[in-house]
């Protein structure tokens, strides 16, 4: 439950806050209604959102059960023609995913067509000693230990949102990050601060400032797994420090995720991976669907199976494993809708043929249409069976054999897009005619 801070103790500060968020806020509100009113109901797909490989099925480009997704492009809907519609996307998978490639493709184009409400959640992944995105810069003067819940085998994990912990003894330190723009390298600005971690944290003291405005941010609402912290103006920057309690018991800060987010209307979109992560490894993070329903999702994308596939597939174990997962988020998520995703053809631990990638590409899809969510077949749209060899041969795969160029991260960002907005489209023009 979330816990907004007496009101009582807090009044004088309080109206402060509030009569210093108004104008920016206001301002902001303004200008995201500009941004959204007077489009046309429908979006414009452009050249550069298509691909110029002829392997791709482009003109069968198209999302299975994509009716199911009403409700969520009605939304969309409304901020494209009205404005005022905060719009947030989760985009959960594996290695494919963490590197915010295919994601990347996604934000830029769906913000440019809805507005920009904020990146979204990251994870200091540089400071857990692993890859991750390239459009945010994070460092700090404390030391920390990192894990995630794919190396975990428990049956119960203690991971939450991103799946991943990074954890500090240390009495005290701070850490940095700075948004910037991976093409213009610009910094992006960002107006609150969501950190999540543990409830038995509360022997540190947090503070979030910013150094070259010179603001600190206030605490706005908090409950066991975060607190959120809001700038009365627009930083590119922010500070996070942490200080253990005079007379606190020994013990560490634990840290799952920062949410960074702007006061404008649009698309939210989040980026969640874990290399090797699967299904299961997500069933198993015990923290995970509850700090997820944190971020209010409207849309859970999820893009497993490459790590499935390498090996022996069980086909009733793979099944449950997706309906326990769903079933967990529904719990804390009622709200929200899904859209599953088949994998690339890839090769078999990077060495031949993948006998199993078809086996787990029609796991998912049967598994979608038995529940009724939507789903996109990449697998299918690229060759299906033994299509590794024509993203191998146009330079769209990497070196390994199981990952992809940026080239080829690209592409499938850039079709994902387009499936989408196609449904999209076909919605708008049966809702418009009613």
């Amino acid at each position: 439950m979330r816990i907004t801070l007496p009101l009582i103790l807090a009044w004088p500060s309080l109206k402060i806050c509030l009569r210093s968020l108004a104008i920016p806020v206001f301002i902001m509100f303004g200008v995201s209604q500009c941004q959204s009113q007077f489009r046309p109901p429908q979006v414009d797909i452009t050249d550069k959102d298509t691909v110029n490989y002829g392997f791709f099925q482009q003109e069968q480009n198209a999302l299975e059960n994509g009716a199911y997704l009403e409700p969520f492009f009605k939304k969309m809907y409304r901020q494209r023609t009205e404005g005022g519609q905060k719009i947030s996307i989760v985009h959960l998978g594996d290695s494919h995913v963490l590197g915010n490639m295919v994601t990347q493709e996604m934000r830029l184009r769906l913000q440019r067509e809805f507005g920009d409400a904020g990146r979204g959640i990251i994870f200091p992944y540089k400071l857990a000693g692993t890859n991750g995105p390239k459009d945010y810069l994070v460092e700090s003067n404390a030391r920390w230990y990192a894990t995630n819940c794919q190396h975990d085998l428990k049956e119960a994990t203690p991971y939450g949102i991103s799946g991943f912990i990074l954890e500090s003894f240390n009495e005290s330190g701070e850490l940095k990050l700075r948004l910037k723009d991976t093409a213009t390298l610009e910094s992006r600005m960002f107006t609150k601060v969501t950190i999540f971690h543990r409830k038995d944290d509360k022997q540190f003291t947090l503070n979030v400032r910013d150094e070259v405005t010179a603001q600190d941010a206030i605490l706005f609402m908090q409950d066991d797994y975060f607190k959120s912290y809001y700038f009365d103006r627009p930083v590119a920057q922010a500070t996070i420090s942490f200080k253990r309690q005079k007379n606190a018991p020994k013990g560490s800060l634990m840290l799952d995720g920062i949410l960074l987010e702007n006061e404008l209307s649009g698309v939210v979109y989040h980026s969640i991976g874990v290399n090797g992560g699967k299904f299961s490894d997500f069933v198993r993070a015990r923290f995970f669907a509850r700090e997820l329903a944190d971020l209010d999702p409207d849309l859970i994308i999820l893009s497993f199976g490459t790590n499935e596939a390498q090996g022996k597939v069980n086909d009733r174990y793979l099944y449950q494993q997706m309906e326990t997962l769903v079933d967990q988020i529904r719990q804390h998520a009622p709200k929200a809708y899904f859209l599953f995703t088949t994998p690339a053809d890839s090769y078999l631990k990077g060495r031949g043929y993948n006998p199993y990638m078809s086996t787990v590409s029609e796991i998912i899809r049967k598994f979608a249409r038995d529940k009724h969510y939507a789903c996109w077949d990449l697998f299918g749209l690229s060759g299906g069976d033994r299509s590794a060899q024509n993203w191998k041969t146009s330079g769209l795969m990497s070196s390994d054999s199981v990952h992809y160029s940026k080239s080829g991260y690209s592409v499938q960002g850039k079709l994902l897009y387009q499936s989408v907005i196609r449904a999209y489209n076909e919605f708008v023009e049966q809702y418009r005619a009613e």
